[in-house]
């Protein structure tokens, strides 16, 4: 007979926090000679209804310094703690918004690493897209003063650093340095595409309805 489970807090995806679940069924499995055992929980989240699966895992060379069992958990869909809700960018150009949303994949599914090379080039691809000249990226980034303040511009080093760390040294950044790089890089996507085109759009209206007026302001 299977011992009733009692409630457990767990993070929801969807409710964003650790909220009560309420086991709905449960199995497990020991292979053959007893060496492994696996075990899985189906739980519901008692807030918004949706449903977690809970992979539980133990073996004889897994235990606790009391020689009781250590166990390894894993839950389905994986845990989205630091999940950061991608922007939606209406005028990006196809190849960067494919570049930003791959390095936000990276990021939700901590692949650091790849994250912050991705950023790195995300701020590659900004300069490209906007002809903006330079040997290196360094460069690029200081002949950004055509269109960024100056001490934006002096910032936009660390991001540099981000990356040439990640794909020279294969040191992984903090997760919590890599959230503050993306964040800046939304910022600057949304200065330099979403504003630039809607600054542009509200100079053509008004364009527009001083010729329909007979140029009365």
């Amino acid at each position: 007979m299977t011992t009733p489970q009692l409630p457990q807090e767990i993070f929801c995806n969807f409710c964003k926090g650790n909220t009560t679940h309420i086991c709905k069924g449960e199995s497990h499995r020991e292979y053959d000679d007893g060496s492994e055992w696996v075990g899985y929980k189906f739980w519901v989240c008692a807030g918004c209804g949706h449903g977690t699966l809970e992979q539980s895992y133990t073996s004889d060379w897994l235990e606790e310094s009391d020689g009781s069992p250590r166990y390894q958990y894993a839950y389905f869909p994986p845990r989205q703690y630091g999940y950061h809700e991608p922007k939606q960018f209406k005028h990006l150009p196809k190849k960067l918004n494919g570049i930003y949303k791959e390095t936000l994949h990276a990021m939700n599914n901590e692949t650091l690493i790849l994250c912050a090379i991705g950023i790195r080039t995300l701020l590659e691809g900004i300069c490209a897209n906007k002809k903006i000249e330079g040997r290196d990226l360094k460069t690029k980034i200081n002949n950004l003063s055509s269109i960024l303040p100056k001490n934006i511009i002096s910032n936009l080093h660390s991001i540099r650093f981000l990356g040439n760390e990640a794909a020279h040294e294969l040191t992984a950044p903090a997760f919590a340095e890599l959230i503050l790089a993306m964040e800046i890089c939304e910022d600057l996507l949304n200065f330099i595409y979403e504003l630039d085109y809607k600054a542009s759009s509200l100079t053509q209206m008004r364009s527009q309805r001083k010729d329909q007026s007979g140029g009365i302001p």
